[in-house]
Order: C-alpha cells, then structure tokens, then sequence
C-alpha cells in the first residue's frame, strides 16, 4: 500500500503516461475520496433488533427529560427555586403568625407563639428535602445532555461510516480493471474496519442503558421518599402547633 501511494499514478509503473490511466480510477485511492452524489444501490441495511435499540434510547430519552421535568413542577416550583430562607413561604408564614400573636387574647398567645416557631421549622425541613430533590433531579437531566447527546453523535458517526462503506463497496463494483479492483478493495476493507469500529461504539452505549435506568429508578424512588418524609414531618409539625 505505501508504495503504491508513493507515485500519482496509484501504483502503475513509471513509464505509464497520463493517458494510458484507467480514468475510472481517479485519485489516489488512500485519500479515502468518495463520490457522494453516486447512487448507491446495495445499501447495508442492520437487523431490525439493532434499529428497535435504537428507537429505544431515543424514546426513553424522551420519557426521562418528560418525567424529570413533571416532578421539578411538582416538588420544586419555580418559586422555590433559588429562594433565600427568609423568603420561603413557609417561613413568611411564620413571621406573620408571629405578627399576628400580638392581635389575639392573651390565652391564644403561646399557641400562635408555638406555631409560628413550627411553621419555620416546616420552611427548614422543607427547603431540605428540596434541596436533596434537586440533586436527584440534576441527574436525571444529565441523561440528555450528557448520554443522550453522546448516543447522538455516536449515531452521527455510524451513519456517515456506513455511507462510505456502502459507496465504497459500490466503487469496487463499478470498477473495471484488475488494478481499479484492487485498489477499491482495499479501501473497501478500510471502510469496513472503521464502519465496525464506529458500530461496536455504538452499541457500548445501548448496552449501557439498563444501568442507567436503574439509577433513574432509584432517583425517582429518592425524590418521592423525599416527598413522604417532608409530610411526615408536616403532620407532627401541625401536631404539635394546632392543640387549641
């Protein structure tokens, strides 16, 4: 091969002139120059399991960023996003009964005195289960920018891989000398390594995705948790403030 690519001439003697080349063998076949707007007629097709693994990343990729998205609204609105502990709701809440002790007969003032200082406990438990959420959370939208972006550009990689193996394997076909054959050969094969290479890449990905559901099931198993144990908290919290 190196000495073949030594001369233009593609690996024909040097008494050959320019107009005894076959003109079908164009450039230098190590140049890896392919005819894009050639038809290709034999395209290599995958098994239809490969193609359905295919379909289910993406489809899973969609179900995740959906599901994340669905129980950030739920259990971080947007106005405890980034909230500083005074201005959490719970928290004013517990300023204002704090307030509004002062208002009240003088029997009731322990009691709105204990409900207040409950309330800003609440804020507190609250703002820390949150912030355990939201680290769970986090993760769960790394799938799209992270795995999800990778699998993409992987797939990028395979496609335009197969597409020059295909005109590869079209260019042997077509060609019509002894020399023309060999040299497409060999690039055919060239092909044929990178289009395995960029195939089994691939499929480490897929092959990667039922470990990373079972983290997203643990994620979500988390953040639920979460959310149960914040109610606990709630129901001792009015517990022990609403004894009138």
């Amino acid at each position: 091969m190196a000495s073949e690519g030594g001369n233009s001439n593609g690996g024909t003697s040097g008494t050959g002139t320019k107009s005894e080349q076959d003109p079908k063998e164009g450039k230098r076949f190590f140049n890896f120059v392919f005819n894009v707007n050639k038809k290709i007629t034999d395209e290599t097709e995958m098994t239809q399991d490969f193609m359905n693994d295919l379909k289910h990343y993406q489809e899973f990729d969609e179900t995740v960023t959906k599901c994340a998205g669905y129980l950030e609204n739920v259990f971080i609105p947007y106005s405890s996003k980034g909230s500083k502990p005074e201005e959490e709701a719970f928290t004013r809440l517990a300023t204002a009964l704090g307030d509004f002790k002062s208002f009240v007969p003088q029997a009731y003032t322990a009691i709105f005195e204990n409900f207040s200082t409950k309330m800003k406990a609440a804020g507190v438990s609250r703002k820390c289960h949150q912030a355990l959420q939201a680290h769970d959370l986090r993760h769960m939208k790394k799938f799209h920018t992270e795995s999800y972006e990778a699998f993409v550009e992987q797939r990028k990689k395979f496609d335009e891989s197969r597409k020059k193996m295909d005109q590869a394997k079209a260019d042997v076909r077509d060609a019509k000398t002894t020399t023309a054959i060999e040299k497409k050969a060999i690039c055919y094969q060239l092909t044929v390594d990178d289009f395995d290479q960029k195939t089994e890449e691939l499929i480490k990905i897929i092959e990667a995705l039922p470990k990373v559901k079972q983290e997203y099931v643990r994620d979500i198993y988390l953040i639920l948790s979460k959310h149960k144990q914040f109610h606990a908290d709630m129901s001792k919290f009015f517990a022990a403030s609403c004894v009138l």
